[in-house]
């Protein structure tokens, strides 16, 4: 083997301060009504006062920043912001340190978790960050903001490899159990997988695994819109393998097509993607909660017995790839790049693009497929 969406938004019409002339139109593909201009000579306050920067105004500084975003993620990131200035009802030329301090007061008095609220003010940071290294802003109002410190839970969603085990044995579908496995192997994202095609793959018959059998690569195109090659070891690559030859036998697995083909043809959506987890982790018994509606009710069955999901979701399989590897002695530069967690330098670009060794080589010895 070798070888989304964003939605018209008009802008808001909110009250703005006197001598301000907002823009009363987005145009396709904005994602924020953040909008507002100056004349030159009647400059707002946290301006420089040359104005030589090339941005213009709220709304082209929102599309410049977006277009930074991984593609995923350009619609969270605008809905935050949107929220942001909704709250504030000003151009952010205008926004000082003492606005910012009120949000997130004011994000803490709604009682979101405190995840959120870290979420939501570093989105505000960020922009002010951005538009002050585009000259937008004279000063970066958000330097001064500090965020609050979510307790970390990394720890309560490491998969021992107990129960990493029962999940895989109790997966008889190939394809399912192989992405499964690709999760756990490769330390990948949904973002990593979702669109992953036959020509992404490719053998590596110079590596050898545990077991002294030859193993494959898999090239991801992820978070941020980067790119990271990841070398896989014998049992997973075997399973890939096998999956292409009944892919092939079925009319598909040529080099454009999904690894991960739906019922109709197409690749996995990422909810379907969440859902094969969930089931699996389910089906084993594997951290579970209760299911509850949207309201927060507990789901219940016929019989009136709650009905239990796992709180399994597939960054967990990413988690327990760094913890296993990391703990059978893999180097932690070498997790590090396996997973990416880092822009590569440039002189490592060659390293990369065939590298010699990953951390799935420390965790290829999960038990054999029985499906």
């Amino acid at each position: 083997m070798s070888e989304q969406s964003s939605r018209d938004r008009s802008a808001d019409q909110s009250p703005v301060p006197a001598g301000t002339e907002p823009q009363t139109k987005s145009g396709p593909g904005d994602r924020t009504g953040v909008v507002s201009r100056r004349d030159h000579d009647q400059l707002p306050y946290n301006a420089p006062s040359d104005d030589t920067g090339s941005i213009d105004s709220d709304q082209t500084l929102v599309r410049r920043w977006l277009a930074e975003k991984s593609s995923g993620t350009q619609d969270e990131y605008a809905r935050d912001l949107e929220q942001f200035v909704d709250y504030v009802d000003l151009p952010l030329r205008y926004v000082t340190l003492g606005h910012l301090q009120e949000y997130r007061e004011h994000l803490s008095d709604k009682g979101y978790a405190t995840s959120t609220q870290k979420r939501k003010l570093s989105t505000v940071k960020s922009i002010f960050t951005f538009g002050t290294e585009l000259r937008y802003f004279a000063h970066n109002v958000g330097a001064a903001l500090s965020t609050p410190q979510a307790r970390e839970k990394r720890a309560q969603r490491i998969l021992s490899e107990a129960d990493l085990w029962s999940i895989l044995r109790d997966e008889k579908n190939l394809r399912n159990h192989v992405l499964l496995r690709l999760f756990y192997a490769s330390g990948g994202r949904v973002s990593d997988v979702v669109d992953l095609r036959w020509r992404d793959l490719k053998d590596r018959p110079d590596l050898e695994g545990p077991g002294g059998r030859p193993g494959g690569q898999v090239t991801f195109y992820g978070k941020g819109d980067k790119t990271r090659a990841v070398t896989l070891y014998s049992k997973v690559w075997g399973l890939i393998v096998r999956l292409n030859d009944e892919e092939r036998d079925a009319g598909y697995g040529v080099p454009d097509d999904p690894v991960f083909r739906s019922q109709k043809g197409g690749c996995l959506s990422r909810t379907q993607i969440w859902r094969i987890v969930k089931k699996a982790a389910t089906r084993a018994g594997i951290k579970l909660t209760e299911k509850t509606r949207s309201d927060g009710v507990v789901k219940r069955d016929e019989d009136g017995e709650p009905i239990m999901v796992s709180e399994v979701s597939p960054h967990w399989f990413r988690h327990a790839h760094a913890s296993h590897a990391l703990q059978k002695g893999a180097d932690l530069e070498l997790v590090r790049e396996t997973l990416g967690h880092e822009s590569i330098e440039t002189t490592k670009t060659y390293l990369h693009a065939q590298p010699g060794k990953s951390s799935s080589y420390y965790v290829d010895d999960a038990p054999d497929f029985d499906g």
